[in-house]
Parts: C-alpha cells; structure tokens; sequence
C-alpha cells in the first residue's frame, strides 16, 4: 500500500486560523496606509471583522503587528506585475509599464504609512527597529534586481555602473511618488510616464558610454 509523502493537510481549526490571519493582514494594510502607525487594534479588528482579543492572539502587541503589515505592504508592492512586456520582448515597454506599476502601488499600499517607514524612530520600541531593515533590504534587493536585468537586456556587459543603480533607486522610490503627488499634484501615471522617459535615456547613455573606447594615452590621443 502506497504512502502519501509530505506533511498532512491543515485541519479544519489551522484552516480558519490562517483565513482569519489573512482578514487580519489585509485590514491592517488598509488602516494602515490611510493612518499611518497610529493605526490601532481596535480599528483593525472592526475593519476585519473580528475582536481585538483575537488580533492579538496573531501578533503579541500592537508593534509587532505593525512591523507585519509593513513587510505584507512590501510584498505587495514587489508582486510579479500581469500585463508588462518582458524586458526580452519589449525593453522600452517594460520600463514603462514597472515604473507606472511600482509608483501606482507606492500611492495606493503605502499611503501615509510612507512617513512612518521612512520617518527617523531614535526612541523606537525594538519591534519597530525592524522597520528600517525591512525597508533597506526590500529597496535594495529590489533595485538590484531591476537595474541588472535591464543593463543586461539593453546590452550592457558586467555590473551595471552605480550612477544608473542610483538612478532607478531614485525614479522608482516611493520618496518620488510622494514628493511629486504632494508637492506638484502629479499622479501616479504622470509619474510613470515621466520616471520611465527617465530611465530609458539614462540607460541607453549608459550602455553607450560602455561601448566608447577609452583612449589612456597622455596626450588625449593628439598628435
């Protein structure tokens, strides 16, 4: 008699514990990015349909909570994006179509939790401390993917250069999305549009000047 491999499936208890984490998690992403950290439990718990007794059987304290949602945002944010060219196919269209995606999900799952994630904590309880990491590591495996899979698609040979890497850490951060929407009423699609018009020139300059032979002789090559 054949013996299945693997472990048991959930049962019916662990089933309705993971469905009432996964109600949690998205209430907490939702008042999260409308109030920021000053989100509390009791509006999570309304907004989830459950009492905050049973929140916090999820997460030990409110803190804890918070440093979850913050790395459920950025998850979600760096989801697959459905509808983009390839890069292979379409490089120009990629670009395009990540830069209207990454700016549209910075406004609309970060919210006004971007102040908190990139606001300084110095008095920060040890939970929260995990925020500043969370948010560097997800800004920069992010970025180091990105920047690489273009350079290489556009052509380019080697590490990108780290003025292009710069490049599309500052046209695809969420400091942009808010600085421009804030402060000179774009949206997220004018954003796109004009990070993307961006990136594309500065990468082609890029793998052009690679391309360019470098002459190291003390006269610039007269004479």
């Amino acid at each position: 008699m054949d013996k299945k491999q693997g472990s048991s499936p959930p049962s019916l208890a662990e089933e309705q514990q993971q469905l009432t984490r996964s109600r949690i998690s998205r209430a907490a992403m939702e008042a999260v990015a409308r109030r920021g950290f000053d989100a509390t439990v009791d509006e999570i718990a309304r907004l989830s349909g459950v009492s905050p007794r049973t929140v916090f059987r999820h997460y030990a304290s409110h803190d804890q909570l918070i440093v979850s949602t913050v790395k459920d945002m950025f998850e979600a944010c760096g989801q697959p994006t459905e509808g983009v060219p390839t890069p292979t196919d379409d490089l120009d269209g990629w670009i395009e179509g990540l830069a209207l995606t990454i700016h549209t999900r910075n406004a609309e799952i970060l919210g006004k939790a971007f102040w908190d994630i990139h606001a300084p904590n110095r008095n920060a309880s040890e939970a929260l401390s995990e925020v500043d990491a969370l948010r560097r590591e997800s800004r920069t495996r992010g970025v180091c993917y990105l920047v690489t899979l273009a350079w290489q698609r556009a052509g380019g040979t080697g590490d990108p250069p780290k003025d292009l890497m710069l490049a599309f850490a500052l046209n695809f951060s969420a400091f942009t999305t808010q600085a421009l929407m804030v402060d000179f009423d774009q949206t997220p699609a004018q954003i796109g549009v004009l990070t993307a018009e961006i990136l594309k020139m500065l990468l082609r300059r890029a793998v052009q000047a690679q391309g360019e032979p470098t002459d190291t002789r003390p006269d610039g090559g007269q004479g």
